[in-house]
């Protein structure tokens, strides 16, 4: 993964800063917005609209709210970035979908990049999609990766009547977001507790060939964990701290509480890597005991047959004055010996619990 992003950014090389070069590993679609206009006392949706219809939206003192599903095609991000006058900088990190979360401060808006993890049940791996998100002080303008919305919950909350988001500021909308963000944090981390638990249960019990394959697959899941919830901690902690009229005291409070919760996801997220360490420890100690515990085996044959091989080899030589040969009951002797010979050579290891 981290192989085709390089070779992805290879093709920015001695571009200028803000050139609009696509970087990711979805295809182009076709860019779609949405528009959501509201206040305390009025709510208007819209779906499937023009850049020009949410200019018109812009002159009203309402709030509101811009989605863009797709950003793979750079002029359709230009024009956008033309009509809503954002920083060319800005336009080039949206492309870059390859961006670690991030807060940047551009005059009077504030651009923020996420993560967006969910966990695919039946492919059985996490996929992560970039949130990008630029404010001012009545505006937010939202861009998704695919045309799937994933703040279905916060609309809804929205299309409520007497309900606190109805009556802030672009600052709460976009605490809102990132709140729902980290909350899907938490529901792949579960998943991931669940995967390791098992994980953990047929390690201890039967270790198979696939269960190294699965240890590894675990430990890169718990990096692109660490790589898109740890660097959480930073943005919010420099959104708290951006003073009004960006950010006001009220959201300031509940930014406090996100940024909490990024420290749990944080603490599980190490908590992750120590199980799957241990995991991997025991695993190869596994090996170590099944490998000493055959080669035990080998080694007690082995000794067992050490005389048996040697009293075989004296009487197989071709010697007529060995007595031995010609006497009658010679054979079953013998192999009585050789019998008891090994029965107490038994009976020697188990009484030094070697077997």
């Amino acid at each position: 993964m981290m192989y085709r992003l390089l070779k992805n950014r290879i093709k920015k090389t001695g571009l200028s800063p803000g050139s609009l070069i696509p970087i990711g590993e979805k295809p182009p679609h076709e860019i779609k917005l949405s528009i959501i206009e509201y206040s305390e006392s009025e709510f208007i949706e819209k779906e499937n609209v023009s850049i020009e219809e949410c200019l018109d939206h812009l002159t009203t003192p309402n709030m509101t709210w811009i989605q863009v599903f797709g950003v793979y095609d750079p002029a359709s991000i230009a024009s956008i970035g033309k009509r809503f006058d954002l920083h060319p900088l800005i336009q080039e990190d949206i492309l870059n979908t390859s961006q670690r979360p991030k807060l940047d401060i551009y005059q009077d808006q504030v651009f923020i990049v996420a993560r967006f993890l969910k966990y695919n049940q039946q492919e059985h791996q996490i996929q992560d999609e970039q949130v990008s998100l630029i404010f001012g002080e009545n505006l937010l303008i939202s861009f998704l990766e695919q045309d799937k919305d994933v703040f279905t919950s916060v609309k809804e909350r929205l299309r409520q009547g007497n309900v606190r988001i109805r009556k802030q500021k672009a600052d709460y909308l976009a605490y809102a977001l990132l709140d729902t963000i980290v909350d899907h944090y938490f529901i792949v981390l579960e998943k991931i507790d669940t995967n390791l638990d098992h994980l953990e249960e047929e390690l201890v019990r039967s270790p198979k060939p696939g269960t190294l394959q699965s240890i590894q697959r675990a430990k890169q899941e718990i990096a692109v964990l660490k790589r898109s919830i740890w660097p959480m901690r930073e943005v919010v902690n420099r959104f708290q701290r951006i003073e009004p009229p960006l950010v006001n005291t009220h959201t300031q409070i509940f930014l406090k509480d996100l940024y909490d919760h990024i420290i749990q996801n944080n603490d599980i997220i190490d908590g992750f890597r120590d199980v799957v360490s241990g995991m991997l420890d025991i695993y190869l100690s596994n090996i170590n005991i099944r490998s000493n515990e055959i080669m035990k085996v080998l080694t007690i044959v082995s000794t067992i047959f050490v005389p048996l091989t040697f009293i075989s080899s004296i009487y197989g030589m071709n010697f007529d004055s060995m007595p031995e040969l010609h006497y009658p009951f010679g054979y079953p002797l013998i192999m009585l010996f050789m019998l008891t010979l090994s029965l107490l050579m038994l009976h020697y290891f188990r009484q030094k619990k070697w077997i």
